[in-house]
């Protein structure tokens, strides 16, 4: 599992997905084995943790008891699936699988303890689809660049779109996807200098320029100048939801 499933998992918990994610998340569920069972243990352990922490306190000593607390869960874990045989210490692999999580769970509930706010939270970029355009010219190049953007390669992307760009600077598509990759590079002058262009323009990308422009305050640790952003996108933006989440852990 990838840290953005337990994302997924913890908005799914929360009730943050919408109505098609939580549907996409459901389905998958049914469909996925591995990712049904990554989930059902997060779930048990994130029960399993809210139980034990109690009221303790939110810092030093939550993260202290972190370790305990996953080797008692996997500890209750093995002696429900193996009541006869139980063993005295931990197989490797559960050792591994309660350390991720622990550090996982502290790092969602210390954050919601605090009130804090991480890029990394918010930056569950839609999957890119160049497509198949049998009328471009590009089409391998498209393809290459649609691979490296949704494998996170971003600076093999980031290659791909600036020679895009050399052929049609004016595409506010290519554009946008080159801002996103130069958010994730910390190249923000770039990234800010083009999205700014976006959002002043006419283009159905105007209020998604306004949210990544967010983003890229979040990532420089700008708070303020995230959440005067944050307080313009309209409601039927695509991204109002998350802006409203991410507002309420900032404001």
């Amino acid at each position: 599992m990838e840290e953005q499933d337990y994302i997924l998992f913890e908005d799914y918990l929360s009730g943050d997905l919408s109505v098609e994610e939580t549907t996409n998340f459901e389905n998958r569920i049914n469909t996925d084995e591995a990712f049904k069972k990554a989930f059902n243990i997060y779930q048990n352990f994130s029960d399993y943790l809210e139980h034990e922490i109690g009221n303790e306190d939110k810092t030093s000593d939550f993260r202290a008891n972190l370790d305990s607390i996953s080797h008692r869960y996997f500890t209750k874990l093995d002696i429900e699936e193996n009541p006869i045989e139980v063993k005295n210490t931990f197989s490797f692999y559960k050792f591994a699988v309660a350390a991720s999580i622990a550090l996982l769970m502290g790092f969602f509930v210390f954050n919601q303890f605090t009130g804090g706010a991480n890029y990394n939270d918010f930056n569950n970029h839609e999957t890119l689809d160049f497509g198949v355009r049998g009328d471009d010219g590009n089409i391998g190049l498209l393809i290459k660049t649609t691979k490296a953007f949704n494998n996170k390669e971003y600076t093999e992307a980031k290659g791909y779109l600036e020679q895009l760009l050399k052929e049609d600077p004016e595409n506010i598509e290519y554009n946008f996807y080159y801002a996103i990759t130069n958010i994730e590079l910390d190249n923000f002058e770039k990234a800010d200098g083009t999205l700014k262009t976006i959002q002043e323009g006419n283009s159905a990308y105007n209020n998604r320029a306004t949210w990544y422009l967010a983003l890229s305050k979040l990532k420089q640790e700008k708070e303020e100048a995230c959440i005067i952003l944050l307080k313009t996108i309209p409601e039927d933006a695509d991204d109002y939801s998350q802006a409203l989440k991410l507002l309420n852990k900032l404001d």
